[in-house]
């Protein structure tokens, strides 16, 4: 198609590939510099937008999209500025019905809320989205699944397992260069990287050159002082009253040659609401030098 040559040159290669039933490829700006990689989708498991992805990549323009609530129609939808039009508000969407456009407020759903405000973090004043603005942190990077087994809530099983395994094979869609060759990669997968250790998700994704540095978690005053002083050299604490949610981490893996940052971290939502501010601002301080 003509419009490939719009996108870089491995995306490109990915796009004339056949993944079967594991075809999902993610959403967002493909030339971007940072890679986020969810747990899996929660949305329906035939939801358009998730069983159309590798087709609407393929075979549609990203030009000229038009706004998702203007339009009404599954036309309107492309994985490259993903329901266009959408406001930095937390949306009032009804799941009992789902399809009353008229009451709909141009919302979000409260994890994107939370990518942009970490994007609008990276950005310079200009180009950060305020409430009630345009979202656009699809613009500044590109956002994948783990998993394409759908589950509005995440959980340990065997079909999950089986997908991941499939994606991450060697001839998995997420085995492809295109995911290895962005200088950050954000694995907000939480407990998924412990839940299924053996299909070494971490190696796939820093492709053999990455050196882990560090690891940072939250404890509490109480706990921080039963550290040893070797301890706190290997981790990087943060305390509970410097504004970090208990729970919170983030995982340091660099690169050698400084070309690349891999995070394995929380995902960015907890209990219906962003992460800490200070936890999306230390993400922002670590990303920051490698774009």
């Amino acid at each position: 198609m003509e419009f490939y040559q719009h996108y870089p040159s491995e995306f490109q290669d990915l796009l004339r590939r056949d993944y079967g039933n594991e075809s999902y490829i993610g959403q967002g700006n493909p030339a971007s510099k940072i890679l986020i990689i969810g747990k899996e989708c929660s949305c329906p498991s035939d939801d358009y937008t998730f069983v159309n992805n590798a087709y609407i990549w393929k075979k549609k323009s990203p030009e000229n999209i038009e706004n998702w609530f203007d339009a009404r129609k599954w036309d309107a939808y492309h994985p490259r500025r993903p329901f266009y039009g959408q406001l930095l508000l937390k949306d009032n969407n009804s799941k009992k019905n789902p399809k009353a456009w008229e009451k709909l407020n141009r919302g979000t759903s409260v994890t994107w809320i939370a990518y942009q405000q970490f994007i609008n973090m990276l950005l310079p004043e200009d180009l950060q989205v305020h409430p009630r603005q345009q979202l656009n942190f699809w613009e500044h990077c590109f956002l994948t699944e783990l998993s394409s087994n759908c589950m509005s809530q995440s959980k340990k099983n065997e079909t999950t397992k089986e997908s991941i395994k499939q994606r991450l094979s060697a001839n998995g869609v997420l085995s492809h260069p295109f995911f290895k060759q962005f200088p950050v990669v954000i694995l907000g997968v939480y407990r998924y990287i412990d839940w299924y250790k053996d299909l070494s998700i971490i190696e796939n994704f820093d492709g053999g050159i990455m050196k882990y540095i560090y690891k940072g978690i939250v404890v509490s005053e109480e706990e921080y002082s039963q550290f040893d002083e070797s301890t706190k050299d290997r981790l990087r604490l943060y305390k509970t009253n410097s504004g970090f949610k208990k729970g919170e981490f983030i995982n340091v893996h660099k690169s050698a040659n400084g070309k690349h940052i891999l995070l394995h971290t929380n995902h960015f939502v907890d209990k219906y609401q962003p992460r800490s501010e200070v936890w999306m601002k230390e993400l922002a301080d670590l990303v920051r030098p490698y774009l």
